[in-house]
């Protein structure tokens, strides 16, 4: 039987194994340098506590990473088995996130609604729509940095109200020194309009639903997430791995690679009593960074 050599037992590595392990003839092979799976979205249990480390929300617009999850954990609101674990779901959460300002809660992303208006207030509302209208009829033709991005989809007084000093703590960068690709990937092409056009839709949108492929992905109000956190979604990955006969190493430290002349041959690595192992593999998949 060929073998692969996965180093890493994060989500990459977990889903490289579960595909080779359900797919082909081929026995992964995980080395971990930890004792535990999942990397920065594992769940820590401490004194009968969860704690996730870096709470990951599960949400996709692709059909094939959102049943990879939902075939590993099903959702709760679609299991009708009555002899399947209860535990081993997805709950379906609604997005809440806060900014406090003008010692107020606003919604965020911003939602165009009457406790948004009331909170900002009449003049500051007509400001804000001021600087959108002329901003759209005068765009700043090339966005060098996150600054002009901003101020292109909001105008430059929402674009101070909210997004400036927000970005910047979070951060700890000027947005005039971040580069405007940065924008196009967080929060791509949301802007007032669509923000309207989400609001209005919201009305009649279905609460169950998880069909939120269409919306920009800073309006997702919606995410799946395990019940026990998202650590759970990679145990239950391992789980299935040593099932089908796949291997993991724990304490695995990697240090070593061995090229032939069709590249990697063996991958060395110090076990937890730091004696030096040589693994052959037919297949190696490693993380650069």
């Amino acid at each position: 039987m060929k073998k692969a050599i996965i180093v890493g037992a994060g989500p990459a590595g977990l889903t490289a194994a579960y595909e080779l392990i359900t797919r082909t003839n081929i026995k992964p092979i995980i080395l971990e340098q930890s004792n535990e799976v999942g990397g920065i979205s594992r769940t820590v249990v401490y004194k009968g506590n969860r704690i996730d480390i870096g709470g990951h929300r599960f949400f996709s617009k692709s059909d094939a990473v959102m049943k990879w999850w939902l075939n590993i954990l099903p959702l709760e609101l679609e299991v009708e088995d009555e002899k399947a674990d209860s535990d081993k779901v997805m709950l379906l959460r609604n997005r809440i996130s806060r900014i406090f300002f003008l010692r107020k809660f606003f919604n965020y992303p911003i939602s165009i609604n009457f406790e948004t208006i009331t909170s900002l207030g009449l003049i500051r509302i007509v400001r804000i729509l001021w600087s959108y209208f002329i901003i759209q009829l005068h765009p700043i033709k090339k966005e060098k940095s996150l600054e002009d991005f901003f101020i292109n989809r909001f105008g430059k007084e929402l674009y101070k109200t909210f997004f400036k000093d927000y970005t910047e703590k979070v951060w700890g960068v000027p947005c005039s020194q971040i580069s405007a690709s940065w924008g196009s990937q967080r929060i791509k092409e949301l802007s007032i309009l669509r923000t309207l056009l989400h609001a209005i839709k919201s009305i009649y949108k279905n609460d169950n639903s998880i069909e939120q492929k269409s919306l920009d992905t800073s309006l997702i109000e919606q995410f799946m997430y395990p019940k026990f956190g998202p650590g759970q979604m990679w145990a239950s990955v391992l789980e299935i791995i040593l099932e089908k006969g796949g291997e993991v190493i724990f304490n695995a430290n990697v240090n070593k690679l061995l090229f032939g002349d069709k590249g990697i041959k063996e991958v060395g690595y110090l076990d937890e009593d730091k004696e030096s192992i040589l693994l052959i593999g037919d297949f190696f998949f490693l993380q650069c960074q």
